[in-house]
Formats: C-alpha cells, structure tokens, sequence
C-alpha cells in the first residue's frame, strides 16, 4: 500500500463521514482524505484530489453511489470503488460487484474495511506490474522483430547474390552436365535458405 493512500468519501451524513475517518485511522492506515456530498464535489475531487481509492455511500439526496461509480469509470476504471452503505442489501451489492464495484461494506461492519481497502489496493498494485512487465515484454519483442528484419536483410543479400550468379553462369557460360547438376543443388539450397530466413521473420512477428 502507498505510505499516504488518497481517499474520496462520497457521503451526505456527516456523522457516517466520521465514522470512516476514525475506522480508518484506528486501523492505522496512512491516508489522506476529502469528503465530497453532490455530483459537482464528487467530479471537481476526481479531477483535482486525484484519489487512490473511493468510498461512497449508496443512496444520496440528489446522486447515488451507481452514477458515481460510472462517472468514475469514464475517466478513471483503475480507481477502486467501494460502496459503504446499510441500505442495500447483499443481493444488490452482488449486482453491482458484478457491475465492476469493487467491493461492498456494510456500515454496521466497518471492521471489515481496512481488510477490503487493502485487498483493493493490492489488487491495483498487481495489475500495474503486470501491465509494467507486458509493457515491457511488447518492447523486448519489439526489439527483436527490428534484429530479425534486419538480420535478414543482411543474410538474404549474399544468398539473392548466389542466385544472380547461378542465373548468369546457366545462361552465358554452358557447362557440362556434372556442373550443372551441382548448381542446381546448390540453387535449390540458396532458396531453401531464403524461405527459412522469411520464416524466422515471420515466427519473430507472431510472438
């Protein structure tokens, strides 16, 4: 977890926006936090406050915890987004956690929500090394295609040469039929090495 996690609270009751804080101070997490109450805070925090992590209650007067999770999605699908609410119950948080909510607390069991804020996060933080170690996968593959092209170019040149050389020999210097048995081996040769360049390459491309 970062030393100091970004919360959003998404709550209209002041007293529940409380209990939040003091839960999660007591369970000695390292944070920093903003209470956003409508839409415009909730969007406004997004953009500026730039959380790691956003805890909304379900049901607001003008706004609900369903269209802050969309709105987040938008512009942010990596946020975690953690429904904290006892209005809803265990049938609808199943919905939503399969909506792409990350998790669902209830608030009369807020001794679970360092356990799932620390699992969120967690999960995040897997799946940036994971995009760090494919990102970096795709740039070594990448690299490689580059040496292969041009390992080939330099590889195809000579053999292209042989073939030239073959074709002028066949066609202004007639030779006796021993040799010309030997330069059409040595011609299938040079194209069979010509086809297994190409292949290379294109086995490279597919990786």
């Amino acid at each position: 977890m970062e030393e100091h996690l970004k919360i959003l609270i998404l709550e209209d009751n002041p007293s529940d926006a409380d209990l939040l804080v003091r839960e999660l101070k007591k369970s000695g997490v390292k944070f920093l936090f903003e209470i956003a109450l409508t839409r415009t805070a909730f969007e406004n925090a997004l953009e500026q406050f730039l959380p790691n992590l956003i805890l909304s209650d379900f049901n607001l007067p003008a706004f609900d915890g369903l269209s802050a999770f969309r709105i987040k999605q938008e512009k942010y699908p990596e946020i975690p987004f953690l429904i904290v609410s006892g209005a809803i119950g265990e049938e609808k948080a199943v919905e939503l956690i399969k909506n792409g909510v990350t998790d669902y607390v209830q608030k009369d069991k807020l001794f679970t929500l360092t356990q799932k804020i620390e699992r969120a996060v967690k999960e995040v933080e897997e799946k940036n090394e994971k995009k760090i170690v494919e990102e970096k996968i795709k740039s070594q593959n990448q690299k490689l295609l580059e040496i292969a092209h041009l390992q080939s170019h330099q590889i195809r040149r000579p053999v292209a040469d042989i073939l030239g050389l073959i074709y002028i020999f066949n066609t202004e210097n007639p030779a006796d039929p021993l040799n010309l048995e030997v330069l059409s081996k040595l011609e299938i040769a040079a194209k069979d090495l010509d086809t297994i360049i190409r292949e290379i390459v294109e086995r490279t491309e597919n990786i």
